[in-house]
């Protein structure tokens, strides 16, 4: 009885060890199995522009918003609020801002380093191709995010930058994405981004949800009423800084 007892505590410990428990799939796997989930490689390559209209709620206020970004990298923010509108935008070049709410009544460029900022939010995803960019991608292993089990990747882009991915381990979709800060009074802090409500657009899987968090605080959030891909109505001149 006691050989029989000792042999099932063996086996117990046998069957959590690595070589018999279910392995991870590697970085590519995940990658593959990401872009799979999210409509495919090819159809992702090929939009180059997007509309985001909807709202974002902020200091407990709620703002009607609309985000279009475009290839490579310009992105234009415009938050309304009593008949006013806060923009944030980068044209290629200049990264720039209108905020009446400080009073301002003309558009300001950012500092050069925020400029420098702006410019590294490039339009195609990151991960796409993300060998031929440069970047290198290693598995940390497995987190929960909001009691869901996630594979977490740590991007280190060219240029030293490095980003958290989380991915649900059975839908393969982000969850959340960590960076840090690198301007402003909260340079080095971590800043959490939380993604949700994943629907199809156009044969393309995106988040219509998606929240901001800082120390556990949410910042902000946005919640989509329409996405458009490739919009013929957008064009460079949408992001370009005012003339004076």
């Amino acid at each position: 009885m006691k050989r029989f007892t000792f042999l099932l505590a063996v086996l117990a410990v046998a069957f959590q060890t690595p070589s018999f428990a279910q392995k991870a799939p590697d970085v590519d796997q995940i990658i593959d199995n990401y872009f799979e989930a999210i409509g495919g490689k090819e159809n992702w390559k090929e939009l180059h522009s997007m509309r985001f209209s909807g709202n974002s709620v902020n200091m407990g206020m709620t703002f009607p918003t609309e985000v279009i970004s475009m290839r490579p990298n310009l992105q234009k923010v415009t938050a309304e609020f009593q008949n006013m509108q806060y923009v944030e935008a980068y044209d290629g070049t200049t990264a720039w801002m209108l905020n009446p709410f400080s009073g301002a009544t003309e558009a300001t460029k950012k500092t050069e380093e925020e400029t420098k900022e702006a410019a590294k939010n490039n339009f195609e995803d990151e991960l796409l191709d993300y060998k031929g960019k440069g970047h290198q991608l290693s598995l940390e292993g497995t987190e929960e995010v909001d009691g869901t089990s996630t594979y977490k990747l740590k991007l280190t882009k060219a240029d030293g930058d490095e980003v958290l991915y989380f991915f649900d381990t059975e839908a393969y979709v982000p969850l959340m994405i960590r960076t840090f800060a690198k301007t402003g009074p909260m340079e080095g802090q971590a800043v959490e981004i939380y993604f949700s409500d994943y629907d199809e657009v156009d044969g393309l899987m995106i988040a219509h949800s998606i929240e901001q968090k800082m120390n556990g605080q949410t910042i902000m959030q946005m919640t989509a009423e329409k996405i458009e891909l490739n919009p013929e109505d957008i064009d460079a001149s949408d992001f370009a800084y005012p003339k004076e």
